[in-house]
């Protein structure tokens, strides 16, 4: 194979591991607004645990990212 075609392939490859990250973060905020929906009194202690966690899983975007232009 071509120099060429393995790195448009990896690059496809990136891609697609961008696209769950989008999708675990819009769960994962879902998921903490019917936690407060049910629970108001939790917005105080969830919120920032929400906020580390949607940097977390959005870190892999960006650790993609990067990996993508550097090829």
């Amino acid at each position: 194979m071509d120099v060429d075609v393995i790195t448009i392939i990896a690059k496809a490859v990136i891609i697609l591991t961008m696209l769950p990250t989008a999708a675990a973060e819009a769960w994962l905020i879902r998921a903490a607004f019917q936690a407060i929906g049910r629970n108001p009194k939790l917005e105080e202690t969830l919120f920032p645990k929400v906020i580390i966690s949607v940097a977390l899983v959005e870190s892999t975007a960006i650790y993609a990212l990067v990996a993508f232009f550097t090829l």
